[in-house]
């Protein structure tokens, strides 16, 4: 990592890491500020969508109180000249603002003024606003807008069924008004008003910012897009006022706000991080640098001059006095080194001398233990087995199994050196009981597996032994907690032990004894892999089982290889 200089360091801390704060805290001043501002623009421009939405619902309010003003007048519609004049009334009175106010009576036949003829299949029966009207015989009703098959522009229906004072329908009275010319002249610029199908009512300048008209009723919201912020409210009959400004319009007001902050910081905090700056280079960096020069003639010509140094930091002062005193502890201690050098090369030459010689006794200790475990193999193969073979093919057998599980190489060596070693217990089982041709008794069977016991006591008591005497002591014990001498279950037993369980039971099958005859390598495995009536496969380890179920042929070659070799 590349060094840099104190007045570096102090100048990076003091100007980048002060103008960083003062940078950051203006962001968070500016975010304050837009945040407020923002506030601020939204509720005025949405006050202003709720004036022009409660213009737009007033109006729709007086074409109903129109249309409900002639429902409690029925004596109206009673002969065409009436009917007539009722309608000339309307279109009078609202004049452009509607289209041709109408009146269908139930056996489809309509007035309409100004006169106008639709085409011969038209029936108004079939038409929403004269179905809403009559489902709805109550109130005056709204039909979703369309376009006007006269005038050729986007018009709302407004239709009132009119029953006489015994209740029979007289027929429907429907306007339909042209929110072009009702609202013209109140739309703001950028402003547009549509159906909550999507239909486009009213539109003052170019569309920006789409606004989905699928939203929930009586919602107030802002899209933003293509750089421009859109303001929007649905009113109660499910039409939606959008109201559209420049994104930079909206930002104006917060980049003047952020610009005065960090002039106005840069402008106050500019001289005090220059007077912070000279306070260190007199109070911090000079002394620091006459320290340094003062350790260099010390590394040069064995003096430290510390007179030249002068802080008013006491940190400082305090630590040119205990660098001073800790060089006249080295200056002291270096002497004494010097002195007992030459007694450390002394003893470190004994030193070396004493540890060739331990190993070389550790190297024949390690020897004597193994000399030892093959004459104990000699002994108990000559006491049990008609030939050698049989413990050396548990002897490589085992190793097999060791490498394969990847156990440490240590372990795989102790488990070679003392699988030979597993039956060591049976010196002490009677001659009689051990080479008995026939059936033990249920008292002989016990003795016989005492030789487990007999085996672990003959080789403890010595750390180096401890995996002979797991391997004597444990190598009848099952996985499934039914073996012997103590019924150990699962990893409760070591896995010398369950490797050279596994082996022995290979190697015991595919042996003849007085009692039994050799199998073939294929009988023992089918032995093993799907039992017996002494044997099962819950009996050994399973990622033993799954070794000896993919490598069994490897097994076969090892064991008929060193019975060949031992003829």
């Amino acid at each position: 990592m590349s060094q840099k200089r104190l007045s570096e360091i102090v100048r990076d801390l003091i100007y980048k890491r002060n103008i960083s704060l003062v940078f950051i805290i203006s962001i968070a001043v500016a975010i304050l500020v837009f945040a407020i501002t923002y506030h601020i623009d939204k509720k005025s421009w949405l006050e202003k969508i709720d004036m022009i939405s409660s213009e737009w619902q007033r109006t729709i309010d007086n074409y109903m109180d129109v249309l409900n003003f002639f429902a409690d007048h029925p004596e109206d519609f009673k002969n065409p000249g009436d009917i007539l004049e009722v309608l000339k009334l309307i279109r009078e009175h609202f004049g452009d603002y509607i289209a041709y106010p109408i009146f269908a009576i139930p056996d489809g036949k309509y007035y309409i003024y100004p006169l106008y003829n639709f085409p011969s299949d038209y029936d108004p029966r079939e038409r929403i606003w004269y179905k809403s009207a009559v489902e709805n015989p109550d109130a005056s009703i709204i039909s979703p807008p369309f376009t006007h098959r006269i005038l050729g522009v986007v018009t709302f229906g407004i239709s009132r069924a009119i029953f006489d004072r015994d209740g029979n329908l007289l027929g429907v009275l429907a306007i339909d008004f042209v929110p072009e010319k009702v609202m013209k002249d109140l739309l703001l610029p950028g402003m547009y008003v549509m159906s909550k199908d999507g239909t486009m009512l009213l539109q003052n300048g170019n569309i920006h910012v789409r606004v989905d008209p699928k939203v929930k009723s009586s919602v107030a919201g802002v899209k933003i897009e293509n750089f421009w912020v859109a303001f929007f409210k649905q009113t109660v009959d499910d039409t939606i006022f959008v109201v559209q400004i420049p994104l930079f319009t909206l930002l104006r007001n917060s980049l003047l706000h952020f610009g005065y902050v960090v002039g106005l910081a840069f402008l106050f905090v500019t001289p005090i991080l220059r007077r912070t700056m000279k306070f260190f280079d007199r109070e911090l960096r000079e002394p620091l640098e006459e320290f340094s020069k003062a350790a260099k003639e010390y590394l040069r010509l064995r003096t430290f001059d510390t007179s030249g140094i002068s802080s008013s930091i006491f940190e400082i002062d305090q630590l040119v006095d205990n660098v001073a005193d800790m060089i006249t502890i080295i200056e002291s201690q270096r002497e004494e080194l010097e002195a007992s050098y030459e007694e450390l090369e002394a003893s470190y030459s004994e030193l070396q001398r004493m540890t060739h010689e331990i190993r070389e006794k550790s190297k024949a200790l390690a020897e004597a233990y193994e000399f030892f475990a093959y004459k104990l193999a000699d002994i108990v193969e000559g006491f049990d087995e008609p030939t050698g073979s049989h413990v050396k093919r548990v002897q490589e057998l085992s190793k097999f199994f060791a490498e394969k599980m990847e156990l440490p190489k240590d372990l795989v060596h102790q488990i070679y050196l003392y699988s030979p070693l597993h039956d060591i217990g049976k010196i002490k089982v009677p001659k009689e009981i051990l080479n008995k041709k026939g059936t033990l008794t249920p008292e002989e069977w016990e003795i016989m597996k005492k030789h487990t016991i007999w085996g672990g006591e003959l080789l403890s008591g010595r750390k180096e032994l401890e995996i002979a005497r797991n391997i004597a002591l444990y190598h009848h014990e099952n996985y499934n907690g039914t073996g012997y001498p103590f019924g150990l279950k699962g990893d409760e037993i070591p896995i010398e032990a369950q490797i050279v369980k596994l082996v022995d039971v290979y190697d015991a099958l595919r042996s003849e004894r007085p009692y039994k005859k050799a199998l073939s390598h294929e009988e023992a495995v089918k032995v093993i892999l799907e039992g017996d009536q002494k044997t099962n496969p819950s009996h050994f380890h399973p990622k033993l089982f799954e070794i000896f179920k993919e490598h069994h042929e490897t097994v076969r070659e090892i064991w008929d290889r060193i019975s060949e070799t031992q003829k």
